[in-house]
C-alpha cells in the first residue's frame, strides 16, 4: 500500500520530474550493483555521501572522493552502489518532508557532478576502440532523469563502449545519427510514462529507416512505473542491468558477422 502511494505521488508530482525521480526506490538507470553489492553495501558511508551533497556552502567532490577511497570505497562502488542508493535516501527524506526541493535538486546535481571524476573518456579506457560497442542513449526533452543515465554511461564505458548522449533531441536528429554512424545499440532512458509513447513512434521510424537497425533497448525508472512497457514501445528488450543490455549488444554484433561472411 505504501509503495502504492509512493507511485500515486510520483505520478502526480506536477512539473518536478526531476525530484519525482529520486522519490523512487529504485533511482539507478541501468543499475549494475547486484546481490553482492547490495549485501555488501556500507549504511556509515552512505550516511556520509548524503550529508556531504546537502551541506550548505562549497563543495568538493575531489575531497570526498579521496574520504571515500580512505574507508577503502573503490570507483566502481561509488558509481555503482553509493551514488544509486545515496540518490534513493534523497529521494524518501523529500517524500518524507525532512528535505526541501531546492536541497534534492542541488545534491543530485552533486552526485552526477562526482561522475566527471570517476570515469575517464571511453577513448582513454579502450586497449582496441574497433571492438568496443557502439552505444547511442537517448533521452526525453521532458525528462530531467539525468543521473541514472549518467551511472550508465559510466558503467558502460567502464565495460569499453564508446557512448554517446543525446538530450531532448528531434526525432530527425536521432535518425540522422542512427543511420550515419554504426551503433550497435540505442538505449532509451525513460522515467515519464507518458513518453513511451513518443518513444514507440521513434522504435518504428528506426526500424522502417534504417535497413539493419541496431538493438533497441528501454530502461529506467518507467520500468518501476508501467506494466508491459515492452510491448507498449516494441523494443527489443526491456532492462535496467548493463549487463543484460550488453549481451544483447554483443548478439547482434555477431549476427552481424555471420551475416557478413
Amino acid at each position: 500500500m505504501a509503495n502504492d502511494l509512493t507511485k500515486d505521488r510520483i505520478l502526480t508530482e506536477r512539473g518536478r520530474p526531476e525530484v519525482s525521480v529520486l522519490a523512487s526506490t529504485v533511482l539507478s538507470f541501468l543499475s549494475d550493483k547486484g546481490d553482492e553489492g547490495a549485501q555488501t553495501i556500507r549504511t556509515s558511508v552512505v550516511q556520509k555521501l548524503v550529508e556531504a551533497v546537502l551541506k550548505p556552502g562549497t563543495f568538493d567532490p575531489e575531497a570526498l572522493l579521496d574520504s571515500l577511497r580512505d574507508r577503502r570505497i573503490n570507483s566502481e562502488q561509488v558509481v555503482d552502489i553509493y551514488i544509486p542508493q545515496a540518490a534513493s535516501d534523497l529521494g524518501q527524506m523529500w517524500v518524507d518532508d525532512t528535505i526541501s526541493f531546492a536541497s534534492v535538486t542541488i545534491a543530485s546535481a552533486r552526485l552526477q557532478g562526482l561522475l566527471t571524476f570517476l570515469v575517464p573518456p571511453w577513448s582513454a579506457t579502450l586497449s582496441d576502440v574497433s571492438y568496443g560497442p557502439n552505444v547511442l542513449l537517448v533521452l526525453q526533452g521532458n525528462d530531467s532523469h539525468t543521473l541514472g543515465p549518467h551511472v550508465a554511461t559510466a558503467q558502460l564505458r567502464r565495460a569499453g563502449a564508446s557512448v554517446r548522449i543525446l538530450f531532448g533531441a528531434r526525432d530527425e536528429t536521432i535518425l540522422k545519427a542512427v543511420a550515419e554512424d554504426d551503433y550497435d545499440m540505442v538505449l532509451f532512458s525513460g522515467s515519464r510514462p507518458d513518453a513511451l509513447a513518443s518513444i514507440a513512434k521513434l522504435v518504428i521510424r528506426i526500424r522502417e529507416g534504417i535497413s539493419t537497425p541496431p538493438s533497441l533497448v528501454l530502461g529506467g525508472i518507467v520500468l518501476e512505473l508501467e506494466d508491459h512497457v515492452k510491448e507498449k514501445t516494441d523494443v527489443d528488450l526491456v532492462t535496467n542491468d548493463v549487463k543484460i543490455a550488453l549481451k544483447l549488444c554483443e548478439k547482434g554484433k555477431s549476427k552481424g558477422r555471420s551475416s557478413a561472411t
